[in-house]
């Protein structure tokens, strides 16, 4: 017994030694609240192995780690010294554990340090060298309706590699765009010039309920010019991060008293048309193009639906694709639709272009409202003037006169009427019967073709659908927002030849929630005021989980069929 006794004590001072080889400080005290400080590790013996300190993570935001080592031969004996400089920010106050860290097979002492309270990190106060502040335009939105998040950053000192974080949102889904670009000026709380950089960006919410913007972290240093392991408190740079208020979001819904075919929530919704050509001056033949332009305050471009016109048959139209534009001002985005059709009217006369009506939801005034394009009264010229009708009757009238006096002159001399008859060619004879004997033969022939030419059109649509699968994961692969949208378009196109799906909204019909959002991140990216990080990769993988199945699309067998089929 009292051998193993001896044993555990000398296991435990041993352990105690090997502890006590690496000290443990701070660099400062006391630590403030989302300011930096440095955690110190020092050893005077030389250790090989690279310390783990992820469990810092758990109590601080951890900057930056840094390692020294040092070797001095004095009188023919060696001295080492190590130094590791972990620089962290207290996420919270009051007595916080350093817990022990791991150096391969040694631990270090736990530490326990205080922590206090700073100045206010969301409203400016008398103290307050930096801070964030953030607003909203509305806290109950639509969904799909645009919200303006703006962030201020005041700064009444210099500060170094600084960084400001990008909004984020959860308990909902969103799609956030950087609304134009930054602004700066200058102005004074409580005494204290500050400068302010401005930064806005609009949020559009695509599912309903209640929403959190997550805070802005700015993170950057302030301070002065120490060497690279001087912790002079009055010299050594200090990291800081200053964080903004949540803001929470309560998404309302469609409302059941909108009736229009697509939501349009907006502050301005407007229709206007142009033509190259008059068309109260067109002739038959004649061709025109007429412009259909739909404007919307506070909604992308990439949301507005195709402008149908429904034309009478005799004029003929050619619809161009369409062109999306995207500006902003201070109360958002400004989206801009046109679509283009060549018109060529085939037959003169009379006709009416129907008026066209588009129902959106006015968010300033809540309650819907019809943008109208009022219906048009046109005539068209005939470009070939028809032969008179008089000149037909006077050329009838004089052979029935001729054919009548022969027929006097016949009877006066006792003769039979002489009846005219005109024989028919041989050669005409001939001809019928070798055009009905080929068209029997193209018949059989087509009959027996009939199962192959079937069979091999499948296997072409199977090909070329394949093919196009194709295209769109290489777009994605590329990361190529415009590679990406004429494929999946050329795709759609093939697969739903019945309906017409000429730009990536109206794909939108055919999808669930998840893919719609997908497909606004892609139009965005080619139609956005600001360049954007597209991630093809997670395009593909919502692209490739859908069903698409959709009140338009056909049933089979009792169940809706899918569009996207391999």
């Amino acid at each position: 017994m009292n051998v193993k006794l001896l044993i555990t004590l000398s296991l435990l001072l041993f352990s105690q030694i090997l502890m006590a080889e690496i000290t443990v400080k701070v660099d400062r005290e006391p630590i403030v609240v989302d300011e930096s400080f440095h955690l110190i590790f020092e050893s005077d013996r030389k250790i090989d192995a690279k310390p783990d300190f992820s469990s810092l993570a758990n109590l601080f935001t951890v900057l930056d780690t840094r390692h020294r080592s040092n070797t001095q031969i004095n009188n023919g004996k060696i001295n080492y010294s190590q130094m590791w400089i972990v620089t962290l920010i207290a996420n919270k106050t009051g007595t916080l554990g350093i817990p022990s860290i791991r150096f391969d097979k040694e631990l270090t002492r736990p530490l326990s340090i205080n922590v206090v309270a700073g100045s206010s990190t969301t409203k400016g106060g008398a103290t307050d060298n930096v801070f964030v502040d953030v607003e909203v335009n509305t806290k109950t939105p639509y969904v799909q309706a645009q919200l303006v998040y703006t962030l201020r950053l005041y700064r009444s000192i210099v500060t170094n590699n600084a960084s400001l974080s990008e909004p984020e949102v959860t308990g909902g889904q969103a799609v956030i765009n950087k609304l134009g670009e930054d602004s700066s000026f200058e102005t004074q709380r409580n005494g204290i010039r500050y400068v302010v950089i401005e930064r806005q960006y609009v949020i559009f919410p695509q599912s309903s309920g209640p929403m959190t913007i997550q805070p802005i972290v700015f993170q950057g240093q302030t301070g002065g010019a120490g060497g690279f392991f001087s912790f002079d408190r009055f010299n050594q740079p200090t990291s800081i991060v200053k964080r903004s208020k949540s803001l929470e979001i309560n998404v309302k819904p469609i409302p059941d008293s909108f009736t229009g075919d697509t939501w349009l929530p907006a502050n301005q919704l407007a229709i206007e048309e142009q033509w190259s050509v008059d068309p109260s001056k067109l002739e038959q033949g004649e061709a025109t193009t007429r412009t259909l332009t739909l404007k919307a305050n506070g909604l992308a471009a990439s949301h507005l639906p195709e402008i149908k016109s429904n034309l009478p048959d005799a004029l003929k139209q050619y619809p161009d694709q369409p062109e999306f534009n995207e500006s902003n001002n201070a109360d958002g985005y400004i989206g801009v639709r046109r679509d283009k059709m060549a018109i060529i009217p085939t037959e003169g006369g009379d006709y009416t272009l129907p008026a066209i009506k588009i129902s959106w939801w006015n968010t300033d005034t809540d309650k819907m409202e019809v943008a109208e394009l009022p219906e048009r009264h046109i005539h068209i010229e005939d470009s070939a003037v028809p032969v008179p009708l008089d000149n037909v009757v006077e050329q009838q009238a004089t052979t029935d006169q001729a054919i009548a006096t022969e027929s006097g002159n016949n009877e006066k001399n006792n003769l039979a009427p002489i009846t005219l008859t005109k024989e028919e060619p041989v050669w005409k004879w001939v001809s019928l019967l070798l055009l009905v004997l080929w068209l029997l033969t193209l018949t059989l022939f087509w009959r027996s073709k009939r199962g192959t030419s079937a069979t091999d059109t499948n296997e072409e649509e199977n090909i070329s659908r394949r093919k196009q699968l194709k295209e769109i994961q290489q777009g994605c692969k590329n990361n190529d927002p415009k590679q990406t949208q004429q494929a999946l378009l050329d795709w759609a196109k093939n697969h739903r030849s019945d309906d017409k799906i000429n730009n990536l909204n109206a794909l939108k019909e055919y999808s669930d929630d998840d893919f719609k959002i997908k497909l606004d991140e892609l139009n965005s990216c080619l139609y956005g005021s600001s360049a954007l990080q597209w991630d093809g990769m997670s395009f593909l993988k919502t692209f490739e989980s859908q069903s698409f199945d959709n009140k338009k699309s056909k049933v089979v067998n009792g169940k809706l069929e899918p569009l996207y089929k391999t």
